[in-house]
């Protein structure tokens, strides 16, 4: 793919598109989130600068999970009122993305999927069980998360401040995750394996970890 130039609306600087998937950026100069779209350039205003944080991923960073290479796009973060989360946006070297959740630094591997019938969030509270695409999941978590912030390119349209609410769950074994959104009708639902420590190999892996 021939990259798309873009400039930023708010300091000018140039940007360019190699992923077709991608409709936001932060630029890296001004931290000025750009919307973009095959007709129109848009801005969304300063965002909200973030942290690197105590955690093994940062943008930019390469590795191999499970033995796929992957270049880390970018960042979003969210709160959940007593704490965080990072959900950060790959892209693999064989053309695959994927987002990987990270929360005190346990990661899961998600990707977006559909199933029909999912309940409504007024349906579900911490220990609900259920079943999607055949796997038995335990809701841990119901809530309204807050984004605080995003870095740079990213897949999906999202601003500082924005909320939605959601649920996240488990598998009883402990090997799949699940996460619903409730900001559309039906939910969007995303689907994930739990990851071990060695499954993610950075290539500038430190010794503090």
């Amino acid at each position: 793919m021939v990259p798309k130039h873009i400039n930023c609306p708010s300091c000018g600087a140039g940007h360019d598109i190699t992923n077709p998937g991608i409709v936001t950026i932060v630029c890296e100069y001004c931290d000025n989130a750009i919307y973009w779209d095959a007709e129109k350039v848009r801005s969304a205003g300063e965002q909200s600068i973030l942290p690197e944080g105590f955690s093994r991923l940062y943008r930019g960073a390469t590795g191999r999970l499970k033995n796929r290479r992957f270049f880390v796009m970018g960042r979003v973060r969210y709160s959940f009122g007593s704490g965080f989360w990072d959900e950060w946006f790959l892209e693999f070297s064989d053309g695959g993305i994927a987002w990987l959740t990270e929360e005190n630094h346990e990661f899961a591997l998600e990707k977006r999927a559909r199933a029909k019938n999912l309940p409504p969030m007024d349906r579900l509270s911490p220990g609900t069980q259920l079943t999607v695409k055949g796997i038995p999941f335990v809701i841990e978590e119901v809530g309204r998360a807050e984004c605080l912030g995003m870095e740079g390119d990213l897949p999906i349209a999202v601003e500082s401040g924005e909320t939605y609410a959601f649920a996240d769950g488990s598998s009883p074994d402990g090997k799949n995750s699940l996460g619903l959104e409730f900001d559309r009708d039906p939910p969007v639902l995303y689907l994930g394996q739990w990851l071990r420590y060695e499954d993610i190999r950075m290539d500038d892996e430190g010794t503090d970890w």
